[in-house]
């Protein structure tokens, strides 16, 4: 019975053949080999497709741009500086599988952060399937890391620099901005911006999906930061010099103002502002206008203050000495009136000075002829760039190739018309007045050494000359400018605007000047344009403006009082 329930069975039944095993051994060892060739064909011995189809996914170059110089004052405060932000991209993709796109309240958080309306916001990243769109250029990082969490992988951030200016408007016309390609244009910026520029880094790097450095491969371009500048002004004197000149401007109802104050022994600008100006840090406002820097640009007739450089001509080729008498009553040149606003029939030099006579002036003039007059005025810088290197910067007017002068013009240049001149010139002229007849080139730049100096005029006449600049501040008129324990030396200049239809009642309101007389330091000039207030007398308009910053250049340099009290 149990033999008929469990048959025997044969253990034959259930052995392969030796065939059978070496077949299926042998194609495991064909399989294994085939894997193993494959896998060295294309590992070993020629990956480069393989390769290259996987960077063409994850491989990457990115650049990296280091900061913009710094731009500094004589004492290293920042005037201008490159900060990190964020610019800000996304992935309308990504942002509508995270929901993000879809959800009104976020996409109003987003818009806020971004200063963007939400419309405007939602409609740029409305098509699901783009992959990239722009949002901003610049973020602030604290705002950058809110937005990030906010958006998620949808929001992309990239290193960025916004340059930023922290005095504003004080140096603005001076130092200048940047445009959205990231050069400088205006003022310093872009007159030094090839030095101040930084060169880019490019890097080859493998990305992750959310454009994610995994691992930097090579430097491919190495690039460097941008140029430190350190500038000769002083920003103590930029400040005290930019207040004092809007409110001059601002009380007198006038166009504009420039002002320059230069330092007589190495030729720097202390001082260089101009009002109107703009707020670098603020574009939504922007006036181009406004950002001018009118102290190099801008030319203007210098009337009575080129009086002084006339008479050092006129001494020099013996029409005038210090002890002649000139007639100074009023008389006709080509049938127009040349007379004297202080009235006196005779004068020497040192009364011309002192009383702004235009008639002596004019007497002088004619008996020297144009053509030494302005070989004088050129030795003094007039009529050429100066070596500032401030982008801009007008050579001025000097008219030395005129075909024909009349008598009435050469006249009038002896009192500083005919020819126009910058605010910058005219400082760099009385610097050199201020020391000794020796023009020493200016420079925007901090300068361990000066320039080499060139004598423009005999040094004797230059003493004697800026003793008679003194009398015009303590008798004269130049009064206002005076400054309590110091000796100072000036000229005013009150010099009508040619319109279209020959000159009109606007005017040029001028002091120049320099102190402390004993010892000059600081040269200054201050030229106020079309003042419309009850003053337009340079001495009134522009004497003021000289006193308190001047006063103000000597307290910080703590420079010796030289006058007895």
């Amino acid at each position: 019975m149990s033999e008929f329930l469990s048959p025997k069975v044969n253990d034959e039944d259930f052995r392969l053949g030796r065939f059978r095993v070496v077949a299926v051994w042998l194609g495991i060892a064909v399989l294994a080999a085939f894997l193993v060739g494959r896998l060295l064909w294309i590992q070993v011995l020629h990956p480069e497709r393989l390769i290259a189809a996987s960077d063409a996914r994850v491989v990457r170059n990115y650049y990296y741009e280091p900061p913009r110089g710094l731009i500094t004052d004589r004492q290293g405060r920042i005037l201008a500086i490159s900060v990190p932000v964020k610019s800000v991209d996304a992935d309308p993709k990504l942002l509508h599988e995270s929901g993000v796109a879809t959800d009104p309240k976020r996409i109003a958080r987003l818009a806020s952060i971004l200063e963007q309306d939400p419309q405007d916001l939602e409609e740029k990243i409305s098509d699901p399937g783009k992959r990239f769109v722009h949002l901003k250029r610049y973020l602030e990082l604290k705002d950058a890391k809110t937005l990030k969490s906010l958006g998620g992988d949808g929001i992309i951030l990239h290193d960025s620099y916004r340059r930023f200016y922290p005095t504003g408007t004080v140096n603005s016309t001076l130092v200048g901005i940047l445009n959205g390609e990231g050069e400088g244009v205006y003022g310093v910026e872009q007159s030094f911006n090839s030095y101040l520029s930084s060169t880019e880094t490019k890097q080859k790097a493998r990305k992750d999906r959310y454009d994610r450095v995994v691992e930097n491969l090579e430097v491919l371009q190495q690039g460097n930061a941008g140029g430190n500048l350190m500038l000769s002004v002083d920003d103590r004197l930029q400040s005290a010099a930019f207040q004092s000149l809007r409110e001059a401007v601002l009380e007198n109802k006038a166009q504009s103002g420039t002002l320059v104050m230069i330092d007589v022994l190495s030729g720097e600008i202390l001082a260089m502002v101009s009002y109107p100006a703009f707020d670098p840090n603020e574009r939504s406002h922007f006036d181009s206008d406004h950002a001018q820097n009118r102290a190099v640009s801008d030319i203007f007739e210098p009337g009575s203050t080129l009086k002084p450089i006339v008479s050092l001509s006129a001494l020099e080729n013996r029409v005038a000495t210090w002890n002649k008498v000139f007639d100074t009553r009023p008389f006709s040149v080509d049938g127009k009136m040349v007379r004297d606003s202080h009235f006196m029939e005779t004068g020497t030099l040192k009364d011309i000075i002192k009383y702004s006579s235009n008639t002596a002036m004019a007497h002088m003039a004619m008996k020297l002829g144009p053509h030494k007059v302005l070989e004088m005025l050129r030795r003094f810088g007039f009529g050429e760039r100066s070596q500032s290197g401030l982008v801009g910067e007008s050579p001025g007017r000097l008219n030395e190739q005129r075909p024909f002068w009349a008598d009435i013009d050469v006249a009038t240049l002896g009192f500083g018309y005919g020819v126009a001149v910058t605010t910058l010139q005219l400082a760099q002229a009385y610097a050199t007045l201020a020391n000794g007849g020796r023009r020493v080139p200016v420079s925007a730049l901090k300068v361990s050494k000066p320039g080499e100096a060139l004598q423009a005029a005999d040094a004797k006449d230059v003493r004697r000359m800026q003793q008679a600049l003194e009398t015009v501040v303590t008798e004269g008129t130049g009064t206002q400018a005076a400054i309590g324990r110091y000796r100072v030396a000036g000229k005013t200049g009150t010099a009508k605007i040619a319109g279209r239809g020959g000159y009109d009642n606007r005017y040029i309101s001028t002091f120049a000047g320099f102190a402390p007389l004993s010892q000059p330091r600081f040269a200054l000039v201050v030229a106020i344009k079309d003042p419309r207030g009850e003053k337009y007398y340079g001495g009134a308009v522009s004497g003021p403006v000289f006193r308190d910053v001047m006063s103000r250049a000597l307290q910080l340099y703590n420079v010796a009082p030289d006058k007895k009290m």
